[in-house]
């Protein structure tokens, strides 16, 4: 991933959304097992589920689009 793993202030700067926006549409990421989220103290750091065989799947079409 380009910028590997994000806090979610840091997703809210790259992307322009309301950081408790961003943190909703993470909230339910998080629930469908795409990512996971670790607390950890004022932060929360945003991390891609690797083991889901779907975020495989687009992390490796997404490969070959930069390919291109």
């Amino acid at each position: 991933m380009k910028y590997g793993d994000l806090t979610v202030t840091k997703l809210s700067k790259l992307s322009g959304v309301k950081p408790w926006i961003v943190k909703r549409e993470l909230d339910f990421l998080s629930k469908s097992g795409y990512i996971d989220l670790i607390e950890g103290g004022r932060s929360t750091i945003v991390k891609l589920n690797y083991s889901n065989q779907k975020v495989i799947i687009l992390m490796n079409l997404l490969q070959e689009i930069e390919e291109l």
